[in-house]
């Protein structure tokens, strides 16, 4: 191995996936928000177990209905601003090769981000802040929450790796 060689950084990860960090991170960000999105619609709106501030303003209340609907609206919009951020994020990534990003290990990142969306909605929104609860009967099944959550992180976490072995697969088979 020569000199100039050894200088090269190490980008044969990179090169066998197609699939940089920053676009990993990215797909990570839109996971978080698409995942505070679909909370807030079916958790708060369809389901109604529960509404972003429901532990502090009482949904039996119309004043605290309505302060609880307004406390959504504004998480769905920032929700929504996470998604898009972590979409432009991974749509600039792609301009930047030359090749197609990788599928599967996007989407896995993309899973990733939505086990760490629930997982820090129930360690910082359910126990740090008291805000709400997973089902509003006093934090019971929070949790259960935080068990499912991080099964989402560990199924994200293989289709990431399963992600990299057929890429790896590919590269090598051509």
């Amino acid at each position: 191995m020569d000199r100039q060689e050894r200088q090269r950084p190490n980008r044969s990860r990179e090169a066998a996936t197609n699939v940089p960090a920053r676009a990993l991170f990215a797909a990570g960000i839109f996971g978080f928000g698409f995942s505070g999105l679909i909370d807030v619609i079916v958790l708060h709106h369809i389901l109604q177990w529960h509404h972003l501030v429901s532990a502090i303003y009482p949904m039996t209340t119309l004043s605290g209905l309505r302060m609880n609907i307004f406390a959504d609206g504004l998480f769905s919009i920032g929700m929504i601003l996470v998604m898009g951020i972590g979409g432009g994020l991974v749509w600039r990534s792609e301009r930047r090769t030359s090749v197609p990003l990788a599928f599967r290990p996007l989407a896995g990142a993309a899973v990733i981000g939505l086990g760490v969306f629930d997982l820090f909605d129930v360690v910082v929104n359910h126990t740090v802040l008291g805000l709400h609860h997973a089902v509003s009967r006093g934090g019971r099944y929070d949790p259960h929450w935080a068990i499912v959550s991080i099964g989402i992180i560990l199924v994200g976490v293989y289709v990431y790796r399963t992600g990299l072995k057929n890429e790896r697969g590919a590269v090598d088979n051509s």
